[in-house]
């Protein structure tokens, strides 16, 4: 077989059968794929044949022949090339085919592979072509292209001669689709009979169109460019411009606006990001598509979501709700829970991969989260139960902000992990709250961080580029920040409006019509709405409701007035159009859209059912009128949701209705729900306990309700008398009584954690009761109103209008009443910096309560202080404690956290107060009950024990009372801080540091779990300090540093800078020259001067001790002992310095160190002295944990025989050192008593021992990866030309950590 070359006439071609099969086919053509057979594929590779036919025609036009001659020519001046593969043998050359035969012999060969890949003209006489033209032809360039188009289409029907009318319609006269008059048809026979002939209306107004000069159509304007088009336009889509549709597209109403148009660009950058894979790097996909509003952001968003659902990922879409910003959070978690139930069915399914995909998941999610996290998940997403049946609820657990984002962040992971890849789209985000900002920026972060799971979520965000705010700006700069690493890849879609070709595309798709035909009205709508997407569909679809555009039966086409449209008055804006088009509806749809728009953009299609009893219902109920709103464009259903089809009509629909008139149906609506819960159950003689406690569906069983959460429908009920607002109302009662649906309304939310909209709902009830405040018969429930106002605050950490609400309540209540608010009160002084007067106000509240607690915190007031508790103690029996604690009544608990909330901003500027308060608040717990409230207290108290009296038994005594509270005790914020507490300044002086790491490891944990972000941020900078001080590699250090200093920063910026100082340490000694930990401030901070000097002019004096100490640090292991020591000078100055913890005891250890090496260098006696007063210290810590302590004494004991030249003990404690440093895993100590023991050795001139012990440092230093300490021993002893033994003393560098 070969391919061979041949010519033939389009003639020929014709007279075969070779359009009929599926062999035809041109070079040009993009879908290669063979076609079925049939008419429709006859259709079609005519239509693909005549556009060969007429781009030649044209190309012969523009070659300058005359018209005379185009307007001789026939099917026999054009010839074709045709390639085929066929026997040799068989092949004829370049040749012009003799016969039809012999072109169905080569179409019918096994191969069945042959191509038109030509056309030209052939002139075999111009002479005879310029003297012999067909009779009957036109003389007309077009009309003779209309015969030869209508030859390949029916090349044995002759063309209808004018005189003939065989179905009468010749000549009438006929009536335009607008009734403006009427006109002739002088070719309609013609198109008609086209039409009868077989031929689709498409070619036949087409051919029309050039036979007789368009006088069939308003677009009598037709060229051989247009023809082409035409011909272009029917072969890509053949199904929209080709073939004819079926009787329902006539019969129907045209709708646009619900299919994608325009944006191609746009649409596939966006399937590109989505669905290609970042090979090697694979970083969380995040897109922000911007717009103004109706640019078709959503429609957008919509197309590549189904694509991306039909490819297998799980979809997953959710709104923002202007109006409801409050109800955000609840929009992030039903997300979620949809996440859920989307794995939920796929375990109901029966198939098989699905089934196995769901148990996956169910495993790593109960692998993610203890029983605890779950019970606490299920409150958001209650599928969960659904998901792992085992998972149960358990009432009054709570969750913080951080905590749900933990949870929900360990909830995607898990979800993610199991290689399903996920859409996830949030619309309108301009209108979520900034805590919800926040909450989704840390969910994809903590995402960013997961290197496999990253890869699978695509993230899209939707927003109004004209309601920009500052929250939304900083959630931007969030991921914009994480893309740096690679983690994410954020992309910047913006849409601007829609050109000219979009608004024809879309006309042409919903038409179906070619462009020609529609180019006016596209003109006209497009300058008209300015491109504007929602304008141009609600302007469209205005002119079809109005009939301007509509069908005709004479044309088999839908039809328009040209001159009126261009002549037609429209709104100016898409607002007003709305505004008009609604003005068409019926009373009865109008009234059905107004009750909806109550809701927002949407409503449940269950709570539209329940108000079908509604008085206000439209007549014949809402479902008579949904069906015709959908149909209009208005409005969109799903199976559980109504919603408006933009936003921007649900603002016109509510908007619309009068002030007055939209306050009563809010009201309406309100106290109809109502009457479904038991919001007003309250009686004159019932609680608001009571009513809490009795709060639920009426039955469930009159009203159809059933299906409705009853916390939803009471939410709902409150804000619609919310949105009615007080104002409405002028009756007392009536005022209380929706005071009360918000209190509950507030409980509820905040049950749930919903701490946004418990504020709002608890701020409404305040609102209400504005004019009977603190009244007799309002002060209970001002008073839990304005409670849970400053507990939600809290909760969200807004903590600048918690005193208007707390000292409402303050000069309002009793003492015992105001506790919570002194609390929270207190607490928000300290948040805000002002920790003095925070210390003042709850000393003076603590006074009130009998608390002794001396006026001038003085060495002796203290001392006394911590006697006079531990001579009480000796009259408890601590063996009950677990009894105890069930039998403390609240007003206790509450007075302990006022303890808690004072001693907070005691400890952070360092106040004497602090050990008087807690010994005072040991000895009211000891009288009125001991509690987990109470761990805290004894935690400091045992801290200062230890501190204060040196007495370390006291200490632990002390603290395992503490211990034994927290052991019992539920996982909540406030266990979470005591517990901290106690392993960072209690239980670290009696446990080795890996322990003491591997309890900051579960703080940490437990803060995240609930939502104590600072515990947990402090947890894991004293972890990350202990690891470095237990010579962890210093790498990983700096990597998880890396992790977690920007996250850091954002909960507390002290902390973000004490650890910042951490990361510097660690890199300057690991040799890391590039690396700049202060970066995370944005500029603010470039190093450590700098940070320094900042700290002093705010007068931070923790922070400026922490740098004073890092540098005491750093210079001591690069041997600059001299600056070490003016460092320590100042650090010691502190009276926080002289505070038990880790950084007491590397201090005094390696101060000690330095002394005596000053002292063996003639700096005098002194330093002797202050080398053995150090040592006295670590010697009497050591008793309490050898394997913290020992090492470093003996490594003292070392450094003081070899000043006081005792050689061999010196030596010997030298080798002992280093062998407990090794079995306990300090790789650094164990380096740093080599090179001691090395220095020592070489000042006895001890030459090649000494040498050994330097080379065995130098590798310890870089097992530990502190290259730069490494480096600089190497040079300052020249170890490079050393030929010491590696191993001189019996000990081995080999530690526990290797084995």
């Amino acid at each position: 077989m070969s391919v061979s070359t041949i010519s033939l006439s389009v003639q020929t071609l014709i007279e075969s059968e070779c359009l009929s099969t599926n062999a035809l086919s041109f070079a040009q053509d993009p879908s290669g794929q063979p076609q079925p057979n049939g008419s429709p594929l006859r259709i079609l590779n005519a239509v693909k044949l005549s556009l060969m036919l007429t781009k030649a025609f044209s190309q012969c036009k523009n070659d300058g022949k005359s018209n005379h001659e185009l307007g001789s020519l026939g099917l026999d001046n054009f010839i074709i090339k045709v390639q085929y593969s066929v026997d040799q043998s068989r092949a004829r050359g370049d040749q012009l085919l003799s016969s039809v035969d012999e072109l169905n012999a080569i179409a019918s060969t096994d191969d069945n592979q042959w191509k038109l890949v030509d056309m030209g003209m052939k002139y075999f006489d111009n002479a005879q072509i310029s003297s012999e033209s067909e009779e009957g032809t036109s003389g007309t360039i077009l009309q003779s292209l209309g015969n030869l188009l209508h030859a390949i289409f029916s090349p044995k029907d002759a063309l209808v001669p004018e005189a003939q009318d065989p179905n009468g319609f010749l000549g009438e006269e006929i009536e335009t689709a607008q009734g403006g008059g009427k006109r002739r048809s002088a070719n309609k026979s013609l198109f008609h009979q086209l039409i009868q002939n077989g031929l689709p209306i498409s070619v036949c107004r087409l051919l029309s169109d050039l036979i007789d000069g368009g006088a069939n159509s308003d677009h009598s304007e037709i060229s051989v460019d247009h023809v082409i088009q035409d011909l272009e336009q029917m072969t890509s889509l053949p199904d929209l411009f080709l073939y004819d549709p079926d009787d329902e597209f006539f019969a129907s109403t045209i709708h646009f606006g619900q299919k994608f148009y325009g944006r191609l660009n746009e649409l596939a950058k966006l399937l590109e990001i989505t669905t290609v894979t970042n090979v090697g790097q694979p970083g969380l996909e995040t897109i922000f598509v911007s717009g103004l509003p109706g640019s078709g952001k959503t429609h957008l968003v919509d197309a590549v979501r189904n694509f991306v659902s039909n490819i297998g990922f799980m979809v997953l879409t959710a709104k923002f709700k202007r109006g409801m910003e409050y109800s955000s959070k609840e929009i992030v978690t039903t997300l979620m829970d949809e996440m859920v139930s989307n794995i939920v069915r796929m375990k109901e399914s029966g198939n098989d991969a699905d089934v196995d995909y769901s148990r996956r998941v169910a495993r790593a999610i109960t692998g993610a989260l203890d029983e605890v996290s779950l019970s606490t998940l299920v409150d958001f997403v209650p599928n969960i139960q659904s998901l792992i049946p085992q998972v149960t609820k358990k009432e009054g657990l709570g969750c913080t902000h951080w905590q749900l984002i933990f949870l929900l962040s360990k909830l995607l992971r898990s979800v993610l992990s199991q290689e399903r890849k996920i859409f996830m789209a949030l619309d309108d985000l301009q209108w979520a709250d900034p805590s919800t900002l926040g909450l989704i920026s840390e969910v994809l972060i903590s995402i960013c961080h997961c290197p496999e799971e990253r890869g699978r979520l695509v993230f899209v965000g939707m927003y109004r580029d004209n309601e920009v705010s500052d929250d939304l700006i900083s959630f931007f700069k969030s991921l914009v920040t994480v893309e740096g690493g690679n983690n994410a890849y954020v992309t910047n879609v913006e849409l601007s409006s829609l050109s000219l070709d979009d608004v024809t595309k879309m006309i042409m798709s919903e038409l179906r019509l070619t462009r020609r035909m529609v180019s006016g009205l596209a003109d006209v709508v497009h300058k008209r709405s300015h491109g504007h997407a929602l304008f141009a569909v609600q302007l469209l679809n205005s002119l079809v409701s109005d009939s301007i555009i509509a069908y005709s039966p004479m044309l088999h086409r839908f039809h328009w007035d040209q001159n009126k449209i261009s002549t037609l008055k429209t709104a100016d804006s898409v607002a007003c159009l709305i505004v008009f088009n609604l003005t068409l509806l019926s009373m009865e749809e109008i009234q059905c859209l107004r009750i909806i728009s109550c809701f927002g953009i949407q409503v449940q299609s269950d709570l539209l059912e329940l108000l079908e009893d509604f008085k206000l219902a439209p007549q014949g109920g809402f479902k008579s009128c949904l069906h015709d709103l959908v149909n209009q464009g208005i409005i969109e259903v799903d199976s559980t949701l109504i919603v408006f089809a933009h936003d921007l009509i649900q603002e016109q629909v509510y908007e619309g209705i009068p002030l007055k008139e939209r306050r009563q149906l809010h009201c309406d609506i309100a106290t109809f729900l109502s009457s479904r819960t038991s919001l007003d159950f309250n009686s004159a003689n019932e609680r608001i306990d009571t009513v809490m406690s009795q709060l639920g569906l009426s039955d469930g069983t009159d009203s159809g309700d059933s299906s409705i959460d009853t916390s939803s429908l009471i939410s709902t009920a409150t804000s619609q008398i919310n949105n009615a607002g007080p104002e409405f109302f002028s009756d007392k009662a009536q005022l209380i009584r929706f005071a009360s649906w918000n209190l509950l309304a507030g409980k509820d939310a905040a049950e749930k954690s919903s701490f946004k909209a418990a504020l709002h709902f608890y701020k409404n009830g305040v609102a209400f009761l504005a004019n009977h405040l603190w009244l007799k018969d309002t002060s209970e429930l001002c008073l839990k109103l304005h409670e849970g106002a400053t507990f939600s605050l809290s909760a969200l950490g807004e903590n600048g209008p918690i005193p208007t609400y707390a000292n409402a309540i303050l000069n309002n209540v009793n003492l015992d009443d105001s506790l919570v608010a002194e609390y929270y009160l207190i607490g928000s002084l300290t948040a805000s910096g002002k920790c003095k007067e925070a210390i003042a106000r709850g000393l003076a509240v603590l006074r009130r309560l009998n608390f002794d607690i001396a006026a001038t915190p003085n060495p002796m007031a203290i001392m006394q202080a911590i006697q006079q508790a531990e001579k009480e103690s000796s009259m408890y029996n601590f063996s009950q404690l677990s009894e105890d604690q069930k039998r403390v009544d609240t007003k206790t608990r509450n007075v302990m956290k006022l303890v808690e909330a004072t001693s907070a901003s005691c400890y952070l500027v360092a106040s004497p107060f602090l050990p008087l308060l807690n010994a005072a608040a040991v000895r009211y717990s000891l009288q009125n009950g001991v509690c987990e409230d109470s761990a805290s207290a004894f935690t400091i108290f045992a801290y200062f024990e230890i501190f204060l009296t040196q007495s370390f038994e006291s200490g632990r005594k002390w603290g395992n009372v503490a211990k034994t509270l927290l052991e019992d005790a539920a996982l909540c914020p406030a266990t979470t801080r005591a517990r901290l507490k106690f392993y960072t300044f209690v239980n670290f002086w009696f446990v080795p540091l890996k322990e003491s790491i591997k309890h900051m490891e579960d703080v940490e944990d437990m803060g995240y779990k609930v939502g104590e972000i600072e515990s947990a941020d402090m947890a894991q900078m004293h972890r990350y300090k202990y690891s470095f001080f237990g010579g962890e590699q210093l790498s990983l250090l700096s990597q998880a540093l890396d992790n977690s200093l920007r996250s850091m920063a954002k909960s507390s910026v002290v902390l973000a800078k004490m650890s910042a100082l951490d990361k510097d340490l660690i890199d300057t000694l690991g040799g890391v020259k590039s690396s700049n930990p202060y970066a995370i401030f944005d500029g603010e901070i470039g190093n450590r001067q700098i940070l320094l000097n900042d700290a002093q002019s705010k007068g931070l004096n923790n922070i400026v001790e922490a740098a004073h100490l890092h540098n005491v640090f750093l210079s001591f292991w690069m041997d600059d002992y001299e600056e070490a020591v003016k460092s320590s000078d100042i650090a010691m100055s502190f009276p926080s310095a002289k505070m038990p913890g880790v950084k007491l005891v590397y201090h005094i250890f390696y101060r000690g160190i330095i002394a005596y090496q000053l002292h063996r260098q003639g700096k005098g006696e002194k330093w002797l002295d202050e080398g053995n007063k150090m040592l006295d210290q670590v010697e009497t810590w050591v008793k309490n944990s050898k394997p913290l302590f020992e090492n470093k004494l003996v490594l003292l004991k070392a450094e003081q025989d070899a000043s006081m030249c005792n050689f061999l003990p010196a030596k010997e404690s030298y080798e002992l050192s280093i062998k407990l440093a090794r079995d306990n895993g300090y790789i650094n100590e164990q380096g740093l008593a080599y090179e001691r023991m090395g220095k020592y050795l070489m000042s006895i001139v001890e030459v090649p021992e000494a040498e050994s012990c330097f080379l065995n440092a130098h590798r310890c230093y870089l097992q530990w990866g502190a290259k730069a300490k490494a480096d600089k021993l190497w040079e300052d002893w020249n170890l490079g030309s050393s030929t010491g033994r590696l191993e001189p003393c019996t000990t081995s560098i080999k530690h526990k950590r290797n084995e």
